[in-house]
């Protein structure tokens, strides 16, 4: 087993269309979205002693019951994982990804989760040999995905805010790390899939297969099936269209809010600005998201 692979990234920047080209890989296998790592990473003193048989049982039927993990069919047979007798909580997690790799004909297991974009230490501080890819998509685009979902926000400066702080705070913690940190760009992986699935492969020490770019005629066997309407886009050829959708998604009010709070950082990560004038009809609209909406 290599050191496992943590797709990271903030909500809509292609986090999943990613992780199903690298579960198209013959040697790698990541599952859905896990959930449960670094949160019970901060509990993990409530089990005892993971040496004791009983504790580490609980600690695992626990997270069986996740509804991530659930759902995604991480794990199906316990008694397989605890062969592996782990007695810390990282040989845990590697028991249980080591066996649904395979289960899955794999050699290799990684995991990909948004919500560990932020929380890049605390993964590492559990696998230090890790490898972390981080996608980033133009924040903008982002914000016109997620206002399209029935559970996405609505509020541009939230949402300008959110994007600002996740990209920034993971490429700083990445900078600390720079042998185990891989920045790839959404748009890369969809203008040119192959070179950036190259760089990837040479990243995680594999070599490239084409089957990655063949992911979309076995994905979404790989994703449970209440999650495919959130992600139709994911489970089909990379679609150049979905860059720079903010152009006429947003509204010239809203790209110029956007623009006034994650201006710099689109900057800092090459995406181009408007630079316009602040209108009075911008102002008006940041001012009705501040007092009237509230998600």
């Amino acid at each position: 087993m290599g050191d496992p692979i943590f797709v990271v990234g903030s909500q809509r920047s292609g986090t999943t269309l990613l992780r199903l080209m690298l579960n198209a890989h013959p040697n790698i296998a990541i599952p859905f979205e896990s959930n449960f790592i670094v949160d019970t990473a901060r509990r993990i003193d409530e089990y005892g002693d993971l040496r004791d048989r009983k504790n580490l049982r609980r600690l695992l039927d626990d997270i069986a019951e996740d509804s991530f993990v659930a759902r995604g069919g991480l794990i199906v047979d316990k008694e397989k994982i605890l062969a592996f007798s782990p007695d810390t909580y990282p040989e845990l997690i590697r028991s249980i990804y080591t066996v649904y790799a395979a289960s899955h004909g794999k050699t290799r297991w990684g995991d990909k989760d948004p919500a560990y974009v932020t929380d890049l230490d605390v993964i590492h501080e559990l696998f230090p040999d890790c490898r972390i890819i981080h996608i980033v998509r133009d924040g903008r685009d982002v914000a016109s995905s997620l206002m399209g979902l029935d559970w996405g926000s609505r509020n541009i400066p939230r949402l300008a805010r959110d994007w600002q702080w996740k990209v920034t705070l993971a490429h700083k913690m990445g900078a600390m790390i720079p042998d185990q940190y891989l920045e790839v760009r959404y748009e890369d992986l969809v203008r040119s899939p192959q070179a950036c699935l190259e760089e990837i492969c040479d990243f995680v020490g594999e070599r490239y297969d084409d089957a990655m770019l063949r992911y979309h005629e076995e994905a979404s066997k790989s994703m449970p099936s209440d999650s495919l309407k959130y992600h139709a886009s994911s489970i089909s050829p990379p679609d150049p269209a979905k860059i720079q959708m903010w152009k006429s998604k947003m509204t010239p009010s809203d790209q110029m809010i956007y623009e006034q709070i994650a201006g710099e950082t689109l900057n800092d990560f090459g995406y181009e600005g408007i630079h316009g004038r602040v209108t009075l009809a911008a102002k008006i609209r940041h001012l009705q998201y501040t007092l009237f909406r509230r998600w």
